[in-house]
């Protein structure tokens, strides 16, 4: 739930807005779920005219109406403005009579307003979005059943309201899950061709085969545990990271995956230095900080030019496990540096070797160091002066 700024208890109208948009409805096309609602607000009060209306900046607009053609009015002055800063129903009975609607518009004017009740779209925050009002051209005054029913319509209104956006969340996550497997095997799909070029130049050369199967079978193993993976993800809640802790060596884990990205790197004529401290045990997920690991090597492969040098350090340092990956590609700018972390960002550099990227990698990396109680940062002294990358972890605890 966001922090709310509240004016006499009442979040205020900054707050009230940024809610609103949260919700995605404003402006979007007609909905039969809410015009059916509408429809049954109006036959059930015999009224001529119903709406569902959101209360926006400078404009009230109608999601449902039934009985009005126009689609939106000025929200000052509005009946529904005023409604929304209402705790139940708000209601007026005869507006040539009510001081708070005399000088209505709609009420002088040629549409004849005479009868208005509202009731508030409370969001499970307790912020009004808007109403559900029904407007007659005559006084009249609803009773008791009558006030339950547009309630209960107004709650309706409101559940369909949240479904939506329920929905909407939900398939972004879905989205975000196909994302990151297509990512996390994007990697090892891509170096099995060149492994198979190697075993095909070194038919005569056993050891060597051997080594290339290795990393074969390393590469299909990950594909592996990628699609479990997602199988499990398909069903955990969005916003959740299910991590398998287990206490392993960090350095015997980065060797693996430096001597695996080495073909990559060889075939742009790149060479990756390793430098490692004495064994590094952490308690963490295996397969997750794999990711991660691969994802700034491979990073540092893709938008190195051919020739260049990449420098990875890993060990202990000051009571924490330090990666250090460092290369000497196309650097970061300023902006690069402060939408590093975000998914989906276009930043200034570009791969060199026409590979693909989705723009999720360093997000995801960033979300598995967090949920390790880590930190990951990135350093650059600008545009060509290559980069590195800085990944820190709790060491595991002694028993």
């Amino acid at each position: 739930m966001m922090q709310q700024e509240t004016v006499n208890g009442t979040p205020s109208e900054a707050v009230r807005k940024d809610i609103l948009k949260k919700y995605e409805i404003l402006d979007t096309p007609p909905d039969s779920s809410f015009d059916r609602i509408t429809r049954l607000a109006a036959l059930l009060l015999k009224v001529p005219v119903s709406i569902v209306t959101l209360v926006d900046s400078d404009r009230i607009w109608f999601k449902s109406k039934h009985g009005l053609d126009v689609t939106e009015v000025p929200r000052d002055p509005g009946l529904c403005a005023s409604a929304i800063y209402s705790d139940g129903l708000y209601e007026v009975n005869d507006a040539t009579k009510d001081a708070r609607t005399l000088a209505h518009p709609m009420v002088t004017g040629d549409f004849g307003l005479r009868f208005y009740s509202a009731v508030p779209l409370k969001t499970r925050e307790g912020v009004n979005l808007g109403t559900l009002c029904v407007i007659d051209k005559k006084p009249r005054e609803l009773n008791n059943s009558e006030k339950e029913i547009l309630k209960l319509l107004a709650e309706l209104v409101m559940d369909q309201i949240e479904l939506q956006l329920e929905a909407k969340t939900a398939m972004r996550h879905h989205h975000h899950i196909l994302n990151t497997t297509a990512h996390d095997l994007k990697n090892p799909v891509s170096i099995m061709p060149l492994l198979a070029d190697l075993i095909m130049e070194n038919k005569d050369n056993p050891a060597a085969i051997d080594d290339i199967s290795k990393q074969i079978k390393d590469a299909g193993r990950r594909m592996a545990l990628t699609i479990n993976e997602w199988l499990e993800n398909a069903v955990e809640t969005s916003g959740n990271m299910h991590l398998r802790l287990e206490t392993f060596d960090f350095v015997e884990l980065t060797e693996g995956i430096v001597n695996a990205n080495r073909t990559l790197a060889k075939n742009k004529e790149q060479t990756i230095t390793l430098d490692v401290g004495p064994k590094c045990m952490i308690f963490a997920d295996h397969r997750k900080l794999t990711e991660v690991v691969d994802n700034l090597i491979n990073n540092a492969i893709k938008y190195s030019e051919p020739g260049k040098e990449i420098d990875v350090f890993v060990g202990e340092i000051d009571g924490k496990a330090i990666l250090q990956v460092s290369d000497q590609g196309q650097g970061l700018t300023k902006d690069d540096q402060k939408n590093l972390f975000r998914p989906y960002t276009s930043l200034s550099a570009r791969p060199t070797g026409n590979e693909i990227s989705t723009g999720l990698g360093l997000s995801l990396s960033r979300e598995i160091i967090l949920a390790h109680r880590g930190k990951i940062s990135a350093y650059s002294e600008g545009k060509g002066e290559g980069a590195t990358f800085i990944v820190e972890l709790p060491l595991a605890e002694e028993a």
